[in-house]
């Protein structure tokens, strides 16, 4: 009998001893961060973006402040230590800091610390500042949304320490964007009335996102000047952005014996035409 009741006594110790120690509990969640990025622009995208901890004293007996440690993964799409996101098969390189210059990695053994301190009993809440960063100047990006998740994993009491997993969303939003980036010349016609026909030309350049089909069109296909006839075509009616400018031309043509409507030596006219570019 003396020996059953010693052994009740120990697992009422031991069922004690647990309860205690689990009296404080933390946990980590985030928003995560979203980020509108242009390929043109050179300069590294930074967005600011934060955690919270959340912990809970359940016993005016337990210490009044716990430490935590909160680390991150790579993401569902890293490449060697860079984290990617994801729109389809595309990527996009970023990466999380401590700081807002992006000079310290937020990953691996490098982690960001702090100290909850409680008040009495009850739950406090306590946020950790972070910085998304993406590097400037990728090309290759098709125009849409990219994604990814991160993992976080904090650390938090006494040795041995408890664990809380929690994780963050990624959004980087990449516009569908075309441009004329070099302007088209001016197609001069130099006619000599009832004289052969001649045909002029000028370049221009377009810079589209990459993998952004486009279309081209001209206000205006033919028209006349000093009663002279002349039509204008472009050399592509659209294509494909590569994210790199793209040269196109406007090819002008004038028939060969038109007499115009010159009565003096030498006569000019101008007009003006819209190139319009639709993606």
């Amino acid at each position: 009998m003396k020996r059953v009741m010693r052994l009740i006594a120990i697992v009422l110790l031991s069922a004690a001893s647990a309860a205690a120690h689990g009296a404080i509990t933390c946990s980590v969640s985030s928003g995560g961060f979203a980020a509108a990025y242009d390929p043109a622009n050179p300069l590294t995208n930074t967005t600011q973006s934060f955690f919270t901890v959340t912990c809970t004293r359940g016993l005016a007996s337990d210490p009044t402040s716990v430490s935590y440690s909160v680390a991150v993964d790579n993401g569902l799409y890293a490449t060697g230590v860079n984290n990617r996101a994801a729109f389809g098969a595309n990527r996009i390189r970023y990466d999380v800091f401590r700081d807002s210059g992006c000079s310290s990695k937020w990953k691996g053994s490098t982690t960001i610390s702090g100290t909850v301190t409680f008040v009495g009993t009850g739950t406090v809440t306590q946020q950790g500042n972070y910085w998304g960063c993406i590097t400037g100047g990728q090309t290759g990006l098709a125009a849409g949304t990219y994604t990814d998740s991160v993992t976080m994993t904090m650390t938090y009491g006494p040795a041995p320490s408890l664990v809380s997993v929690g994780s963050f969303g990624v959004s980087i939003g990449t516009p569908a964007t075309c441009s004329v980036t070099a302007p088209p010349g001016t197609i001069t016609f130099t006619y000599l009335a009832l004289g052969p026909a001649i045909s002029p030309s000028t370049t221009f350049g377009v810079t589209c996102t990459y993998a952004l089909p486009y279309t081209m069109a001209l206000d205006v296909t033919s028209a006349a000047l000093v009663g002279l006839n002349y039509t204008l075509a472009l050399s592509s009616p659209g294509s494909t952005g590569t994210g790199a400018q793209q040269t196109f031309s406007i090819n002008g043509s004038m028939a060969a014996g038109q007499a115009g409507t010159c009565a003096a030596g030498t006569c000019t006219g101008t007009r003006v035409h819209a190139l319009t570019i639709t993606y």
